[in-house]
């Protein structure tokens, strides 16, 4: 299966070829998946997704310079990639030309040495999951929630999902190659108390492989307790205070970041960080990397939506911005080399995304953090996006609790904290041990000095 999407990709490049382009790169994308729903202690629904597609893009020379179209199908019969591929030349042909134009030709692609290498690191494995398999498990997931205190007093249901993803190139200039990912998930949100004071949360568990989750009952637990730990929660007046976002929340901090240096953004002068390059951004305890190869990430790539080879990258080293992330084109346009962040789908205009983006854990668990800032404010729940990525202006409602003489005081609800991302990042006070990975983040607790916290 695996071979015959490359050979999918590799004859839309000759079709596009054929109609007239002088330059093609294709992808296609096969997803297989099911996700099963059990809600008080019964099957709700199991959903199954099988599809394919395929994405082209065709250059074409005018007198004016290289024009480009990109199009997607889902039709890969022979007739269906015909008809994409002159649909999409003919679209190159009224397009205007772009001097930026960047055609496959000259990317740095995967050498044969680099794809053995990865196929070696990487065999292809299942997920691990049946359906059966999958149902067990959310509904041990769901009891073990529901009976772990009696003020647990209802379930939003337990989820378990699996499924496979191969992802195949193929371009003009004769390079193709392909990979594949796996991945699994369980996930869970109960309900305790009534009424006005009911609190709902959530936890969830993925990996690429079933066996590698988490059990099903720690998962269950999770959920319970962070639900029971907000019961009570109230208001909070208004104030300065140092911040500590938690790990699940602390992600949305890298997420800023990664949008603040797509050099996409840069160049529309659309990112308060436009100016800082090789400026410190952050204090020097912090690093920051992309790694398109690690154990536990589940961003890994091969190459990126252009067929770059994917490589191993410090976006902020010692505290300093050390370049932004780039395309072919955004590089061009910078005057740098492509960092291999190009992120494409089959539809839309090509984008600018990281693999598995770390923040270097600092050596303080997070208790000891708390009993380090003395008061302020450990934030679990962010609501709402007040962010303004051009100025960097931060305001979002959240959750959590006060810490009060390096201990947590009471679960609190409906603040709102602010600052500027800029002022945030230089004012990191301390990094935790508790690295945690969501996904295709990874981040430990984040405490951040000097945040105005709207309250009552």
């Amino acid at each position: 299966m695996n071979q015959s999407l490359k050979e999918i990709s590799n004859q839309l490049v000759h079709l596009a070829q054929q109609s007239g382009a002088s330059h093609a790169d294709a992808l296609s994308i096969l997803d297989a998946g099911e996700s099963v729903q059990v809600r008080h202690g019964a099957l709700e629904s199991v959903e199954r997704e099988d599809s394919r597609g395929v994405g082209l893009r065709a250059f074409v020379e005018t007198p004016q310079g290289l024009a480009f179209a990109s199009a997607s199908s889902s039709d890969v019969s022979e007739a269906g990639l015909k008809a994409l591929a002159k649909q999409v030349v003919s679209m190159a042909n009224i397009s205007e030309p772009d001097p930026d134009a960047m055609p496959p030709e000259g990317a740095k692609h995967p050498t044969v040495e680099d794809m053995q290498a990865w196929a070696c690191k990487h065999p292809h494995q299942h997920h691990g999951w049946d359906v059966e398999a999958a149902k067990e498990a959310a509904l041990l997931c769901e009891q073990a929630g529901l009976d772990y205190s009696d003020r647990i007093s209802n379930s939003e249901g337990a989820n378990a999902s699996f499924g496979e993803t191969s992802i195949a190139y193929a371009a003009s200039d004769g390079f193709m190659a392909d990979y594949q990912r796996a991945s699994s998930s369980l996930s869970i949100s109960v309900i305790a108390g009534e009424g006005e004071m009911m609190q709902r949360d959530y936890a969830y568990t993925r990996s690429r492989q079933a066996r590698d989750l988490r059990s099903a009952e720690e998962v269950g637990h999770e959920a319970a307790q962070r639900t029971l730990r907000m019961l009570g929660a109230s208001g909070l007046s208004s104030r300065t205070s140092t911040v500590i976002f938690e790990p699940r929340v602390a992600t949305s901090i890298l997420g800023h970041l990664a949008s603040a240096i797509n050099g996409r953004s840069v160049l529309q002068k659309n990112s308060f960080l436009s100016d800082a390059l090789n400026e410190s951004v952050f204090p020097d305890f912090v690093t920051i990397f992309d790694d398109p190869d690690h154990q536990d990430g589940m961003g890994n790539r091969l190459f990126d939506g252009e067929g770059t080879h994917c490589q191993p990258r410090t976006m902020i080293e010692a505290g300093r911005l050390t370049g932004f992330l780039t395309d072919r084109y955004a590089a061009k346009r910078l005057h740098t080399e492509s960092t291999g962040h190009a992120r494409r789908g089959l539809t839309g205009d090509m984008g600018i995304g990281t693999s598995n983006m770390v923040l270097s854990a600092g050596e303080m668990s997070q208790e000891e953090m708390i009993h380090s800032i003395g008061d302020g404010i450990l934030v679990t729940e962010l609501m709402g996006f007040g962010v303004n990525g051009v100025t960097g202006d931060y305001s979002r409602g959240a959750a959590g609790f006060l810490i009060q003489g390096g201990k947590i005081e009471r679960p609190i609800q409906g603040i709102t904290i602010a600052s500027n991302l800029k002022d945030m990042f230089a004012n990191i006070a301390c990094l935790g041990s508790d690295l945690t990975w969501f996904g295709s983040v990874a981040t430990p607790s984040i405490a951040i000095e000097n945040m105005m916290v709207a309250g009552e």
